[in-house]
């Protein structure tokens, strides 16, 4: 089997990513890495930077040796009616605030509208060049909080995506697979994999 090191400290991210990757015979071996990331919205620049700072500091920390692939991953949530905050700094905003802060910030908005997107970028040290894959879903805030998040993916309770019938991704499990952000950019990761 494969080994694509993937520098996260986020254990929700790294379970979502294991099944799609095992099952194309690759094996994802989790480097921690907590390198800051620089202030931006746009999930493809945080992602593009940090695989390369979080890699540096793998190395040093002698973490990984010989590597093919060294992956990162960057999520964002994106509220039309906030202009797109909080964006990439999606995390941050719920580690300070508290994600049930967005619902006091959305109070008498008709315009509902958000979408997750997330980047994973790739590195490859023997070419010295970066790749990056993206996925997005369409949903809505809704206007409470329903159904319980993971610790680690704490928008799920505050998100009901488009084809999630009516529910959001905290209360439909099911629809964390082959509809999720993430899965299509490990889906188009995989693919770009096979062809190399």
């Amino acid at each position: 089997m494969k080994r694509i090191f993937f520098a996260t400290g986020n254990k929700g991210k790294l379970e979502e990513m294991q099944e799609p990757f095992a099952k194309a015979g690759y094996k994802l071996v989790q480097v921690e890495a907590d390198v800051p990331e620089i202030d931006a919205m746009d999930v493809e620049e945080v992602a593009e930077r940090k695989v390369m700072d979080s890699y540096q500091e793998a190395v040093l920390n002698q973490e990984v040796g010989s590597v093919d692939y060294f992956l990162v991953e960057d999520t964002g949530f994106y509220v039309e009616a906030m202009g797109g905050f909080p964006g990439a700094e999606a995390a941050f905003f719920a580690g300070t605030a508290g994600a049930d802060r967005l619902l006091k910030l959305m109070e008498g908005e008709e315009n509902r509208n958000a979408y997750f997107r997330t980047a994973i970028a790739v590195y490859m040290p023997g070419k010295d060049e970066v790749e990056i894959f993206t996925g997005e879903m369409e949903g809505e805030v809704p206007e409470r909080r329903r159904g319980e998040s993971h610790p680690h993916l704490p928008y799920n309770s505050y998100f009901v995506p488009d084809h999630g019938n009516g529910k959001s991704l905290a209360e439909n499990p099911d629809i964390k697979n082959e509809e999720m952000h993430r899965r299509k950019a490990v889906n188009s990761l995989i693919a770009w994999l096979e062809e190399q």
